[in-house]
């Protein structure tokens, strides 16, 4: 019972792993003849494999500036800055605009207490001066991070968003 059964499974199982071996030759055969392997024939391929691995964003390296231009996303590049023109030219910075992309769904609707502008709350701490509220952005206060999360912001822009939140 032990040798000859023993012979019979090493059959059985090299007959297994050599099918195996032969089906996955042939899948890799049939792969290769289905993709062409010519990515020069193909010239989207190679513009698609491009787009797939470029970079999602990039890193802010030169120094915060007081007059530094507004950092415009990507995908907003052709239409807003083609709109303000003179604004990039004067080095104005849009406040609103910082404040509606990064403040405005905490302060607006007070989350983890942020005080909404012209609220008493706001009052209390307007009191402090915009000096005072900018150095408290830039390192953050409480519940909101540095910059309100975005450390891609200069210290000019949040400036510029705390004078606009003041404003309101």
């Amino acid at each position: 019972m032990g040798e000859h059964d023993d012979k019979t499974f090493m059959k059985r199982f090299s007959g297994v792993i050599v099918g195996l071996v032969i089906v996955t030759i042939v899948i890799i055969v049939i792969a290769v003849r289905q993709d062409g392997g010519d990515a020069d024939g193909n010239p989207s391929k190679a513009t698609i494999a491009a787009e797939r691995v470029a970079p999602v964003g990039e890193v802010r390296t030169e120094p915060a500036v007081q007059d530094a231009a507004p950092v415009v996303a990507a995908d907003e590049v052709a239409e807003p800055e083609a709109a303000a023109g003179d604004g990039e030219e004067s080095g104005e910075i849009d406040g609103g605009a910082i404040y509606a992309q990064a403040c405005q769904a905490c302060h607006m609707s007070g989350a983890a207490g942020a005080p909404i502008p012209g609220s008493e709350a706001w009052a209390e701490r307007a009191a402090k001066g915009v000096d005072a509220l900018t150095a408290s952005a830039i390192s953050g206060i409480g519940a909101m991070p540095p910059k309100g999360g975005r450390m891609d912001l200069s210290d000019a822009e949040i400036r510029a968003t705390v004078e606009y939140m003041l404003e309101q």
